[in-house]
């Protein structure tokens, strides 16, 4: 049964198949404009979407892909996805980006109604399951608005928090020093598989984790953003002990009139962590985007993260923006 076919909605909206690349156009100009209204800056493009959808394996474009419109223009879309977690937890997440001026309760429950039974066609009896969703939200012991709001009425707890930082200006970067006998390199073209690899392996462990694919692998290196020679990559000797791989996005700075680049994808080998590697990689990289004419940073981050991300990175000049929680509840058989 084609999700499309799930949708319960509101008068004056009705929901359809995903037609392919496109309707990208479309989506991507509501992904943007429902970032940016739950706090999270970064401009999706088309040519981004195309990359992306290209690759998807947590779900099936021809069943799993809802468009949803509202006097024939889109104005929403949601594409539930699923994946096997390394403790053997099917996540099955509710993702259902909606342009700001549509973003009201009875739409939401119904758009979440449909998604939460048409994803439980992967639910494994012999296997404990869980929804998942993202929500903006105010901030701890405040009182949650919108979409957390509406994610708590459907029993949905708050598991995991995150933040958007953001840098606001390029000056007085401090020079932090790479430990001895770590050396930071060029990364290469031939270099680019074995550095994404390492960086996924520096999160295996932590909530979340699923043995990554080659989708995972394949949408950072054919991003149509990725820019090697702003990538700043620490060794010891062969291996890859930590990384920031920051980009920017031209599109988005010429739509919004600044100077924006985004240190993104940080990472340090479980091994080599507390040791300054990735404070000093971070300093390297916000230097290099101020040599390409930057005038600012941003960069997102796991507020619970165990190597004390979050204080590092307002240690070096980056205030916050907004939270950002991911919701959990648990499936029941």
């Amino acid at each position: 049964m084609h999700l499309a076919d799930r949708l319960t909605l509101p008068a004056a909206y009705r929901a359809r198949p995903y037609r392919g690349p496109a309707d990208h156009p479309a989506m991507a100009a509501i992904l943007t404009e429902y970032r940016l209204a739950t706090g999270s800056p970064e401009m999706v493009t088309t040519s981004q979407m195309d990359q992306v959808y290209s690759h998807l394996d947590d779900c099936d474009p021809e069943l799993d892909i809802a468009v949803i419109e509202h006097d024939d223009k889109v104005v929403a879309y949601t594409r539930p996805t699923y994946a096997e977690l390394v403790d053997g937890t099917i996540q099955l997440v509710v993702f259902a980006p909606t342009q700001p001026d549509h973003l009201a309760e009875a739409l939401f429950h119904g758009i979440t109604d449909a998604a939460e039974t048409h994803l439980m066609k992967w639910v494994d009896d012999g296997r404990p399951a869980k929804f998942g969703s993202f929500a903006q939200h105010p901030g701890p012991k405040k009182t949650p608005t919108r979409e957390a709001a509406w994610l708590e009425q459907r029993g949905y707890a708050a598991t995991e928090w995150s933040a958007s930082l953001r840098r606001p200006d390029l000056d007085d970067i401090p020079d932090l020093p790479i430990p001895a006998g770590i050396e930071v390199r060029p990364a290469t073209t031939d270099q680019l598989r074995q550095i994404v690899v390492a960086h996924c392996e520096c999160f295996r462990g932590e909530w979340g984790f699923s043995e990554p694919s080659e989708t995972d692998y394949t949408e950072v290196i054919d991003d149509p953003y990725r820019d090697e020679t702003l990538w700043q990559v620490a060794w010891d000797g062969d291996v890859v002990v930590s990384q920031v791989k920051p980009f920017i996005n031209h599109d988005e700075n010429a739509a919004r009139g600044y100077l924006r680049g985004y240190t993104e994808y940080i990472s340090t080998h479980h091994d080599y962590r507390n040791r300054g590697i990735a404070g000093a990689l971070l300093a390297r990289a916000l230097r290099a985007l101020a040599d390409r004419g930057m005038t600012e940073a941003v960069l997102g981050v796991d507020t619970n993260n165990p190597g004390g991300a979050f204080q590092l990175y307002t240690k070096l000049g980056f205030e916050l923006q907004s939270y950002e929680v991911f919701y959990t509840r648990p499936v029941k058989a």
